[in-house]
């Protein structure tokens, strides 16, 4: 991940002539650590940790500083500095060390691309005050009131988004004016690896560094020979770590000694490996050890949401749903009236859609579109602009006036809040697709439906109309695999800016 193409290690440069390096017999312990985009990666991963906790801990002394400040200016008294920093002096420390502890466990401090949001935040920040709450009670600190706690939490937890937020618009327009990328190398099977790199090449829809795609190899046993030929030695060549900066595996291992010789090469060439799965292995990732007599094995689960998950979700649903309904009814109440009056036509479309196990249920939007839409769907499929089994025109003739206003604002898909309700869709989760679509998904694709349907799901938040099916495909499959009530409540506090934003709607 560099714009200036470094030295490869002299250990690992060919000699003219040789079709793959002659590894120098030298000691390499270190290697791995010090040289190479491996190396490269970690010290820009320290780096960017150090910046994180100096946010944090600048935000945690001016959040306690502001809350002193602001409790003196309540009480009409001066602001006295150094008598603020008598206090912040004693509770700071625990205040920071508890803080950055939490954040650590609840991974904010990890990758910029696996960092959670928001909503991490503020559960963070909460547990922290309630721990520092606890140990000062316990410790035997006598307070007048626990104003300080409160007001604390509320301006640290400010400071901390905004701070952040500041420091990742900062980093990513650095990284995108520098052209900061990823170079990678696919290897693996051959159909799939178009696949996996129009996926990875695709970052208008993605957070952190882009990737682009700089060799397609086929994995072949061999690639450790210093007398490697063929493709063997055309995949050597190319584990160049002046050109590349990781290496990704796609689809299924395969042979264990290509896979083998392979991460050896990389291992000594400083060059980290990854693996793309393919849709089976996401759907099946859950593993579970189970004894068996000589030979370690492990029982895959399909990811279905059941006994407490389902609860908690569908608790979430109902209370969240709930609130979501009031809030918007004055906005469903215009819309409705706006499509009454320019038409006269319906002012609900009840759509066939497919739901939790391939159920049929009555899907409720407003109606964005004429009359007669679903009779003149047959003229226009030559017209189709999406691939796969989707339909999308981006200049439809069908849409309203209104229901051109409803779709970029995403108002015609409110009513299905009615839905979530009836237990019929969640609030996040795989869009629903309507029963032409379903009909054209093969077997595997149609294992999208082990959930309930949302009304907002990763789609939306990643690019909405702008994305393929494949990519679609995978983010369903991403979102089934590893829901949480976090990953929930992240998607539904994204999509209010990506609707807002309208990129990707029509």
């Amino acid at each position: 991940m560099t714009t200036v193409p470094g030295k490869p290690p002299e250990a690992e440069r060919p000699p003219p002539g040789s079709p793959v390096a002659r590894p120098v017999r030298r000691d390499r312990r270190f290697a791995p650590l010090l040289a190479g985009p491996a190396g490269s990666a970690a010290v820009r991963r320290g780096l960017s940790v150090l910046v994180l906790l100096l946010i944090d801990v600048t935000a945690a002394f001016a959040g306690i500083y502001a809350s002193l400040a602001a409790k003196l200016v309540i009480q009409d008294q001066p602001i006295d500095s150094a008598a603020i920093w008598v206090v912040e002096r004693k509770a700071l420390p625990l205040a920071a060390a508890t803080m950055i502890l939490i954040f650590a466990w609840n991974r904010l401090y990890a990758q910029r691309e696996e960092r959670p949001g928001a909503a991490r935040i503020l559960s963070s920040t909460a547990l922290a005050v309630v721990l520092v709450l606890a140990v000062t009670v316990i410790a035997g600190w006598k307070f007048d009131s626990y104003y300080i706690f409160w007001s604390s939490w509320i301006l640290i937890t400010v400071l901390v988004m905004a701070l952040r937020a500041s420091y990742e618009s900062v980093t990513a327009l650095a990284l995108d004016a520098m052209r900061f990328e990823r170079r990678a190398l696919l290897v693996g099977e051959e159909p799939l690896i178009n696949t996996i790199a129009e996926g990875l090449e695709h970052s208008e829809s993605r957070r952190g560094v882009p990737y682009r795609v700089v060799g397609r190899r086929v994995l072949t046993p061999g690639v450790g020979r210093e007398d490697a030929r063929g493709l063997a030695g055309e995949l050597a060549r190319a584990l160049d770590p002046a050109e590349v900066d990781e290496v990704i595996l796609t689809g299924s291992l395969g042979d264990s000694e290509a896979i083998l010789d392979l991460l050896d090469v990389c291992r000594r060439r400083g060059l980290p490996v990854r693996l793309a799965p393919t849709t089976a292995q996401l759907l099946s990732h859950s593993l579970r050890a189970v004894p068996a007599p000589g030979l370690p094995l492990f029982e895959l689960r399909p990811p279905v949401l059941s006994g407490a998950a389902f609860l908690g979700k569908r608790a979430f649903d109902l209370v969240v749903g709930s609130l979501l309904l009031v809030v918007v009814s004055p906005i469903l109440a215009l819309a409705a009236i706006a499509i009454a009056l320019e038409d006269r036509g319906p002012i609900m479309h009840r759509s066939r859609r497919v739901g939790v196990d391939e159920s049929v249920f009555t899907c409720f939007k407003f109606r964005s579109m004429s009359v007669d839409a679903e009779s003149r769907q047959a003229e226009l499929e030559r017209r189709n602009q999406a691939d796969g089994p989707l339909f999308k025109i981006r200049d439809d003739p069908r849409v309203t006036r209104t229901g051109r206003v409803l779709r970029r604002f995403s108002i015609d898909e409110l009513p299905q809040l009615v839905n979530v309700l009836r237990g019929e869709m969640s609030l996040v989760g795989p869009r629903p697709l309507p029963q032409r679509d379903y009909e054209l998904l093969d077997t595997l694709h149609k294992k999208r439906y082990m959930v309930l349907p949302g009304l907002t799901g990763l789609w939306q938040v990643s690019g909405r109309s702008n994305l393929s099916f494949e990519e679609l495909i995978r983010l369903d499959f991403y979102y089934i695999e590893y829901w949480s009530i976090w990953l929930d409540l992240t998607i539904i506090a994204r999509t209010v800016p990506v609707i807002l934003s309208r990129r990707g709607a029509y």
